[in-house]
């Protein structure tokens, strides 16, 4: 049985635009900093990591901690229709 309900998380989850700027930014710099993206995206720090945490928990990208920052980049977890989604950004 498919998983209809994660599915439709992830579809939510891309349903924002800045949301997309964000994967669109994360697929050219393949990872970075959330002050990196914020301002890459034109957006506050606490916006980008309120959508950063949107993205996380629909599984479309992952994080580390260094220190202080945090670095996000694109899930390896992702599965097919998200790859297909992104590759279009």
């Amino acid at each position: 049985m498919k998983d209809f309900q994660k599915l439709e998380r992830q579809l939510k989850a891309l349903g924002n635009a800045k949301r997309l700027q964000i994967l669109s930014y994360l697929k050219e710099q393949q990872r970075a900093s959330v002050s990196n993206i914020a301002h890459a995206i034109h957006l506050s720090i606490d916006g980008t990591s309120h959508h950063l945490s949107v993205l996380k928990a629909a599984d479309i990208v992952e994080y580390r901690k260094r220190g202080l920052f945090v670095f996000y980049r694109l899930s390896l977890k992702r599965r097919e229709p998200m790859k297909k989604i992104i590759s279009l950004l």
